[in-house]
């Protein structure tokens, strides 16, 4: 494990027990990554930028530490034949001010705790998750699975490898815990609920070691925790990451996304806050998002002709995401509201980069322009008013 407090960079790697000089490869990352570690400062802190610039820049820029330690791991075990291929996970965390950013590679996990709730962050690079998500097992099976250990994605093993990069909020009082899977194969989500409900700091790492061996203690356990100081003003109303995540599952686009998926959809979604009477679209002109209304409502003009409002949960634009078209109407907005945009570049290179995801979106997507063209075509005909 790594703590480097200087530029804030927290990680944990397992060596894959089931390879050659696996402790190895977890001891060239976590170096790897403490090398870098004044040239990431310097990078990602040291320069003036606005909150959704500064996104970008770190989920392009933080996932190359990782590939960088892959490359250098997967040189070593060339050219020692008694360390060909070693590899590891990896979990990486970096708070920048409200913000937390995540890379991982692996089972290897980060949970959030927030307002006495457990949220598991990353989605595991396994065997048994793949089957899981294809349908192919239960939940429950997967515990038990006979091939439950066998990953997917590790780093070391080739030449190239894909990290996974996430985005989120930090709230005071939130607490993260960064781990390997001999804790989290050990405890369920309940008991590691219960561990974090009841003790902080180091306490709480001892507390989950213990935990984890007196259930079996079956791997190697390494626990880091990282805690949100300071105050939390229950009277502002938040929107945080777990908002967005109970959000998202009912709109049309993400309604059949795990947690874990909205939670990758989490880094291509950026907020515009707009007040009673701001022009937000204007017609004719060209765009490329879709928009989501979380808070208040817009209207929809045609010139001077009120077509009509919408609301929380709704949305608009969103041809914009096939290509850039004039827009065909004006919306503005109604009362102060809070909208969620997505950009088509954005979209686009989500849905490249997470094929099953990207599947699961394009699907949802066509089905509702679909849905679209029925209704069309039902007033066309004369079967709709």
């Amino acid at each position: 494990f790594l703590i480097q407090e200087e530029a804030a960079i927290y990680v944990v790697a397992d060596g894959m027990g089931a390879h050659r000089a696996g402790e190895v490869a977890s001891q060239l990352l976590v170096d790897e990554v403490a090398q870098q570690a004044s040239s990431v400062h310097r990078n990602l802190r040291g320069q003036a930028m606005g909150r959704d610039e500064r996104r970008r820049h770190v989920i392009h820029y933080l996932p190359q530490l990782i590939e960088q330690a892959n490359r250098r791991i997967y040189l070593e075990a060339q050219q020692d034949p008694t360390k060909r291929g070693m590899g590891t996970t990896a979990v990486l965390f970096f708070p920048v001010e409200e913000d937390a950013f995540v890379c991982h590679v692996g089972d290897s996990r980060l949970y959030l705790f927030r307002d006495d709730q457990l949220f598991q962050v990353t989605e595991d690079h396994s065997l048994v998750m793949r089957l899981y998500k294809r349908g192919q097992i239960t939940r429950e099976e997967m515990a038990n699975h006979p091939r439950r250990n066998i990953i997917l994605r590790s780093v070391g093993i080739r030449p190239e490898v894909d990290v996974d990069a996430l985005y989120l909020d930090m709230l005071p009082g939130d607490v993260f815990l960064l781990c390997s899977d001999g804790l989290s194969d050990m405890l369920d989500d309940s008991e590691i609920a219960d561990l974090v409900a009841h003790s902080r700091g180091q306490d709480l790492v001892r507390r989950a070691i213990a935990a984890a061996n007196a259930a079996g203690g079956h791997d190697n356990v390494t626990a880091l925790v990282i805690e949100v100081e300071g105050q939390d003003e229950d009277s502002v109303p938040r929107f945080g990451m777990l908002e967005k995540v109970e959000f998202l599952q009912d709109i049309f686009m993400f309604a059949s996304l795990s947690e874990q998926e909205c939670v990758k959809v989490n880094q291509i979604l950026f907020e515009q806050q707009h007040t009673a009477g701001d022009s937000v679209i204007r017609k004719g002109d060209e765009g490329d998002e879709l928009y989501i209304v979380v808070e208040g409502s817009v209207g929809i003009w045609d010139g001077e002709i009120f077509l009509t409002e919408i609301g929380p949960g709704g949305h608009f634009g969103e041809f914009g995401l096939l290509k850039d078209e004039p827009r065909s109407a004006d919306v503005y907005a109604e009362t102060d509201c809070r909208l969620l945009l997505i950009r088509r570049s954005d979209f686009l290179a989500l849905i490249r980069r997470h094929e099953a995801l990207g599947n699961k979106l394009l699907y949802a997507f066509l089905q509702h322009l679909a849905d679209r063209v029925r209704d069309l075509s039902a007033r066309l005909s004369g079967g709709g008013s």
